[in-house]
């Protein structure tokens, strides 16, 4: 048996648009994060095996979203 992470309970805070906020509180245009990659949706409180599949999906799908928008206004 080795030690392992199960996640991050402290990942990267987003927006609603998954986009990564940083130090300066804005959005880092064309970063984004979902899944363990990103704060828990949940806080601090651990969902159990599996528990960020839902959030990950969602987030990726609202990104990739953003993201298309995003790039046909160019």
């Amino acid at each position: 048996m080795e030690a392992g992470g199960l996640g991050t309970a402290g990942g990267r805070k987003t927006n609603a648009e998954a986009q990564v906020i940083g130090w300066s509180g804005n959005p880092i245009p064309g970063l984004y994060a979902t899944g363990n990659a990103m704060a828990a949706v949940l806080g601090d409180v651990y969902g159990g095996a599996g528990g960020t599949l839902g959030s990950s999906m969602t987030f990726g799908y609202i990104a990739g979203r953003h993201l298309g928008e995003h790039i046909s206004n160019h």
